[in-house]
């Protein structure tokens, strides 16, 4: 029988997706919600040898890009995660005219520190072999990440090294957007110890390896992020000011880990402000300038 109250058929289902990300469930429920049309998907591209060395690749479906390709790195606190859950992160950013790469790493126990890093950075430097051959795309990059994903990005932005040795020294980070990060990263936490167990020194702790040439930060996090706390985003913040790093930061009262995220999926936006945020925040600092 048909509805004629459609509207709350949606509803019911964005009532049922919040109470799934609440309640820690996979987050690519978010996928089956998500309006499709606005891009095209090149998937399960290798950049290495290992299975989880692939990315995919979100292109806007009207082939006008703009000058800088959007890298996003997911959380998952280094033992898991999929590319093909963010899905929804490939269709917001996409929307927004950025060719969006997401790439799969490897995860613990298979690996550990730093071989996550190092893959991420693999598939950034092997991108330009796989992007559209106008306007120098490739050149520069908007990097991106949530949760252990965002201690990934914060680190290859502090720490050139892992581009220098994956063929990507001279691609430009033009902005580093950070979400719900742990940048002073505990190393005797139950959930890190074990993947971090062979660091030396702070050669782990973004706020540690910050310098004055870390890239412009936008600094996302909930105040009622109980995974990583609201902490870190501030001694990044503190440091990045201290160094003359421009940096912005945008803290959500009574928003949680996994909401920040969620909300990037355009059915949650109302959850969060921070996609509005991340717009705003790259026309601010013309990112979002079309190849010409």
């Amino acid at each position: 029988m048909q509805s004629y109250y459609p509207q709350l058929g949606l509803l019911a289902v964005l009532l049922l997706v919040v109470t799934l990300i609440t309640a820690c469930q996979p987050i690519s429920v978010l996928n089956s919600v998500v309006p499709s049309g606005a891009y095209s998907v090149k998937t399960d591209i290798a950049y290495g040898d290992e299975p989880r060395q692939a990315m995919d690749l979100y292109l806007p479906a009207d082939g006008k890009y703009n000058q800088h390709v959007f890298v996003f790195v997911y959380g998952g606190a280094w033992d898991q995660g999929s590319k093909e859950e963010f899905e929804f992160v490939g269709q917001a950013f996409a929307r927004l005219g950025y060719i969006t790469l997401i790439p799969n790493y490897r995860l613990y126990p298979d690996v550990e520190f730093p071989a996550f890093v190092n893959d991420v950075a693999m598939a950034v430097g092997d991108m330009r072999n796989h992007l559209p051959e106008n306007c120098g795309l490739g050149d520069s990059i908007i990097l991106a990440g949530h949760s252990a994903g965002a201690h990934t990005a914060a680190l290859l932005a502090a720490d050139n090294q892992y581009f220098q040795q994956h063929n990507a020294s001279d691609i430009e980070i033009a902005a580093l957007l950070a979400l719900s990060g742990p940048y002073d990263l505990p190393l005797d936490h139950d959930r890190v110890k074990d993947k971090f167990s062979q660091v030396k020194g702070n050669e782990a702790n973004p706020v540690a390896l910050a310098t004055e040439r870390m890239p412009p930060t936008l600094l996302i996090h909930g105040e009622a992020d109980t995974v990583a706390e609201p902490a870190h985003a501030e001694k990044l913040q503190k440091r990045l000011t201290e160094l003359g790093v421009p940096v912005t930061m945008h803290l959500y009262s009574s928003t949680r880990h996994a909401s920040v995220v969620a909300s990037l999926a355009s059915p949650l936006r109302f959850l969060t402000p921070v996609y509005a945020d991340i717009q705003a925040y790259l026309e601010e600092r013309e990112l979002n300038l079309p190849c010409e």
